[in-house]
């Protein structure tokens, strides 16, 4: 019966070291000292003796397999990113700082009608959160909390 070919045990550690794998003796494992954490794989045995050309097939498998992990992984939040991107500009409240006259004024009154739907009342800091400035709020108050008003109750104030 003829016996399997196999690498010299010299073949079989400059494969290790080329390929990245390191053999911890003391565990009795190997390990692939190019991914993060330096994870273990088994060996492959033939009975008592190290088949080390079906270990380094399995170290190269394990290797592929955490890879193809990552891969699926990375595409996943790829996708989620691409969804979130179409989702968030909607999402967003526009750029309140640029706005001025008329606009601000709009855009003001809108954000005082969400924010008493959510709370008793907008405050200050409700208001600077969302993207205004403290001159534009002190200047746009008034005129916005009579159009929110009217828009709420379909009244002019």
């Amino acid at each position: 019966m003829p016996r399997p070919t196999d690498l010299s045990a010299a073949a079989f550690d400059q494969q290790l070291k080329l390929l990245g794998f390191f053999q911890i003796r003391a565990e009795g494992r190997f390990a692939d000292v190019r991914a993060k954490g330096c994870p273990r794989t088994e060996p492959v045995m033939r009975g008592k003796r190290l088949d080390r050309q079906a270990t380094l097939n399995a170290l190269l498998a394990a290797r592929k397999s955490r890879q193809d992990a990552a891969s699926a992984a990375e595409a996943a939040q790829v996708e989620r990113e691409r969804i979130a991107a179409q989702i968030a500009p909607a999402a967003l409240p526009a750029a309140r700082a640029a706005l001025e006259g008329p606009a601000a004024i709009a855009q003001l009154a809108d954000d005082f009608i969400v924010i008493s739907t959510r709370s008793e009342g907008a405050a200050l800091p409700d208001l600077v959160r969302m993207g205004w400035r403290k001159s534009q709020i002190f200047e746009h108050a008034d005129a916005a909390r009579a159009l929110a008003y009217s828009r709420q109750n379909g009244a002019a104030a």
